[in-house]
């Protein structure tokens, strides 16, 4: 029984990790994100990487762009590619990732030895990188990033997490249509 509960501990962890999306933007200081009305796609989009195929393929390059297309409809922006005030580029990021968990073997209060055992794992995180591009000075005005832990095989609902991503990230692009 003292041996499952740390697996069990791990699998919790791994579990409640998994679902949560975290959100980070930057931005340029002092831009006017008002004045921003119309986005195109940057010319040169990343390929997928090689190195995670399972993730980051042009299935989902496809519905992210799909995705990113949506979210600036609503927040107000139209798609031409005539002189665009901003360019849009993302990237996928998918890093391994290492882990220790310490927990505490021993049943007593009183110990004349350490009980503590770290046990160590490695998990996927994926990040999905949205770059705002000002088009006439050729400068980065805005980026937003959301990471989570991927699990081993990709999810069946894999078109609807990208949606749910991507609109959490383009929310907190500044504009004042939300």
């Amino acid at each position: 029984m003292k041996k499952l509960l740390p697996l069990f501990l791990l699998c919790l962890l791994a579990l409640s990790c998994s679902e949560r999306l975290y959100v980070t933007t930057d931005q340029e200081k002092g831009t006017d994100f008002t004045q921003y009305k119309s986005f195109a796609w940057a010319e040169e989009q990343e390929k997928p990487g090689k190195s995670n195929p399972m993730f980051d393929n042009e299935l989902n390059r496809k519905r992210i762009m799909e995705a990113v297309e949506v979210e600036m409809k609503v927040l107000g922006f139209e798609k031409t590619d005539d002189a665009p005030d901003l360019l849009v580029d993302f990237h996928i990021v998918i890093d391994q990732k290492v882990n220790n968990m310490t927990h505490n073997d021993y049943p007593y209060d009183v110990r004349y030895w350490s009980g503590y055992q770290v046990e160590t794992y490695t998990f996927n995180q994926g990040s999905i990188v949205i770059h705002m591009i000002d088009n006439k000075k050729e400068l980065l005005v805005w980026q937003g990033i959301g990471s989570k832990t991927l699990n081993d095989v990709p999810p069946k609902d894999a078109e609807e997490r990208i949606k749910k991503g991507v609109k959490a990230i383009m929310a907190k692009f500044p504009t004042t249509k939300k």
